[in-house]
């Protein structure tokens, strides 16, 4: 009896060790994958990023600027136009080391709305500040993030709708359950209802399926809201003090989603095996859940809607104090939101995506005629001065050595091209891209605008005297107009009006050409161009009778 005693002693212990190790094991391997995580993070961070993008991901990494934009929720946005004429989707790319898909969205949309007013501007850059000072805090919040990941498919912005408060769905889907149940419990009563409960155990899993295929984006935003709440309040147990003044409005909502929290996630039977999976389907636990929640998120649309956005404001200033770290030389820009001047001053200014750029100083507090010839570096120059003005004012960074300047609306018109599908032609396609320039109002803000190759979509006549008067009109008011032009007759139409600076190259007698990219005073004086046709084996005769005619229209101002 004794023996028995102890033998049972010995299997319970036995088992409490079992256990006990395995509790242990298992805290281990996650103490370990956070260990791995964290070194992970330390070593991307300050790095360049490296992420695959499919075809797709940026129209879902867009959908909060598009939201806001459709909206009217800011009161200035760079426009399509000119975020293409920029490339600003690589530009994006180089910068982006979001950790979340709230990261990622709003860092997009900082690009997209550089600050016309002190107090964005300044918000955005303290933040940036604390993360910088603090590396303790920024590591916490990206283990925060990094739970959230980066879903490009999920398109928040729906989930702060108030239309999602709809609960028809889930009343049907409570109905059906409850006829399967209901059938089911009649057995022991009576069988007359086993073909209803025959067509519905074969019929619910059938239509389980086809709406959870249906509704599978949803059902990820779902999700990825939810896990948001919850890291919203990991973020708010962190309780920094540097932090907490920038986020009650972030505190106050989180409270608000308590309700979001006791829910909890959309179930998923797979993760427990066939019979869960069978059950989830046939109780339909994921469509009920997954409906609670929606009309949940529906009802609380402007709380989600912040927590959003505070954590991707938090997300996004790790993301820029990592990019400047990546930088071998950048500023935080001195920006005017009070004077009524109107000036540019930015020193030893380079292109965010070129490496080993040849920097170049600007000032100015008037408008700016570019001439040189192709390749000799002006629509790089005029990205540069645009990319920079965006960057100041979006992500508090410049990319030079000094920067101060004026807060401005920013606009190009750069990379025109044919509207085949609107059936519109090059120079259409042109004067809609000026036209909106023209119609910006510069009555609280003024407007940096960038215009190369100005009416390039038309004959010489008429591109001179219309180039000349819409560039004149420009000049005027708020505004710093920055243009490039190969028409020289350009220089002389618009003394007084601008200030003419250009780029040079040289020709050596090997016929090589050499470009130094850097900006000077005055117009472009050399032409090279029919030097490099000798140096390319062209005719003499064709040469010599091409540079005279040149010369003599230089000198009387007629083609001969």
């Amino acid at each position: 009896m004794v023996s028995w005693s102890c033998g049972g002693l010995n299997e319970r212990g036995k088992m409490l060790k079992d256990s006990a190790a395995f509790v242990f094991a298992k805290i281990k391997r996650l103490l370990s994958r956070s260990e791995k995580l964290k070194r992970k993070l330390e070593s991307n961070y300050g790095k360049k990023p490296d992420f695959h993008y499919f075809d797709g991901d940026l129209r879902g990494i867009r959908t909060y600027f598009d939201y806001r934009n459709e909206n009217s929720l800011d009161k200035f946005l760079v426009d399509d136009t000119t975020w293409n004429d920029l490339s600003g989707d690589d530009v994006f790319m180089r910068i982006n080391q979001g950790i979340s898909t709230s990261g990622e969205q709003y860092l997009y949309y900082l690009l997209r709305s550089p600050a016309i007013e002190r107090d964005e501007y300044e918000k955005r850059q303290s933040l940036i500040n604390v993360i910088e000072e603090n590396p303790d805090l920024r590591l916490k919040l990206q283990m925060i993030f990094s739970n959230l990941g980066r879903r490009r498919a999920v398109n928040n912005c729906e989930a702060f709708k108030p239309s999602y408060h709809n609960p028809f769905r889930l009343i049907i889907y409570i109905l059906l359950v409850s006829a399967l149940i209901g059938s089911a419990i009649s057995f022991a009563f009576t069988m007359t209802l086993l073909p209803v409960f025959v067509v519905l155990i074969i019929s619910i899993p059938v239509y389980h399926e086809l709406v959870k295929n249906r509704i599978a984006k949803d059902l990820e935003t779902v999700h990825y809201s939810v896990s948001m709440v919850f890291a919203a309040k990991r973020i708010m147990k962190l309780s920094f003090p540097a932090l907490n003044k920038y986020l009650t409005t972030f505190y106050e909502a989180t409270e608000r989603l308590r309700p979001i929290s006791r829910v909890g996630y959309v179930p998923s039977g797979h993760l427990f095996g066939d019979m869960a999976e069978l059950l989830n389907s046939l109780l339909l636990l994921d469509l009920i859940t997954y409906e609670f929640l929606k009309n949940r998120l529906g009802k609380y649309h402007a709380d989600i809607f912040h927590v959003h956005e505070y954590i991707g404001r938090l997300d996004c200033a790790i993301a820029i104090s990592s990019y400047r770290k990546t930088l071998p030389t950048y500023t935080v820009p001195q920006l005017d939101f009070d004077s009524s001047a109107v000036y540019f001053h930015g020193i030893d200014l380079v292109h965010p995506l070129i490496d080993s750029a040849v920097p170049n100083n600007f000032e100015t507090n008037e408008s700016v005629l570019l001439t040189g010839s192709n390749a000799s570096g002006k629509s790089i120059f005029l990205k540069t001065v645009a990319l920079n003005a965006i960057f100041a004012q979006g992500i508090c960074t410049v990319l030079g050595s000094w920067y101060s300047a004026s807060a401005f609306l920013i606009y190009t018109s750069m990379a025109i091209t044919d509207n085949l599908l609107a059936g519109e032609s090059y120079f259409i396609s042109e004067i809609k891209s000026l036209k909106r320039i023209t119609n910006v109002d510069t009555s609280e803000r003024p407007l940096l605008c960038i215009i190369d190759e100005i009416l390039r979509g038309t004959n010489t006549v008429e591109r001179i005297s219309a180039s000349s008067e819409l560039l004149r009109y420009l000049s005027h008011g708020k505004s710093l107009c920055l243009a490039a032009t190969h028409d020289v007759e350009l220089c002389a139409l618009l003394s007084g009006f601008y200030r003419l600076l250009h780029f040079e190259e040289t020709v050596t007698e090997d016929g090589d050409v050499v470009f130094d990219y850097k900006i000077k005073e005055g117009p472009a004086t050399t032409r090279n161009a029919l030097k490099l046709l000798r140096s390319m084996g062209f005719d003499k005769d064709l040469v010599s009778r091409a540079n005279d005619k040149a010369n003599r229209y230089v000198k009387d101002g007629i083609w001969g």
